[in-house]
């Protein structure tokens, strides 16, 4: 009867460290989306240094905590995210609206994507 605590406490404390780290990827990526967020809405307004400013600020974010997306997600999902924040960064230098809009689009949508993988979800589980 021992081992059978023993094993449902162990599951237990495997359960809590997956959801604090669904809810952490979640908070972290969350932050760099609203980042993005604004710098396109500043990009819209022709404030092309704010944007720039705002999207190296996510940028930093993200090589602060590149250990733990590296760590604990796909590679080739975090490898993306790089190179979506490098094609964002250079269309921002080359102040190419219409470039930056669908690249800074993409980089959005391949956060959300790596935190939603990270959720405990149905779609997830099964």
């Amino acid at each position: 009867m021992k081992r059978l605590w023993i094993a449902a406490g162990l599951l237990v404390v495997l359960l809590g460290v997956s959801l604090t780290n669904a809810w952490y990827a979640q908070r972290l990526t969350g932050g760099m989306e609203e980042q993005l967020r604004q710098a396109q809405t500043c990009s819209e307004q022709g404030d092309w240094v704010r944007a720039e400013a705002l999207t190296r600020r996510a940028y930093e974010d993200w090589q602060d905590n590149h250990f733990y997306f590296h760590t604990l997600m796909r590679h080739s999902d975090t490898d993306q995210v790089l190179r979506g924040f490098r094609a964002v960064l250079e269309y921002l230098r080359l102040q190419e609206p219409d470039q930056y809009n669908a690249a800074n689009a993409d980089l959005i949508a391949q956060l959300e994507l790596l935190a939603e993988m990270e959720q405990a979800t149905v779609v997830n589980v099964l």
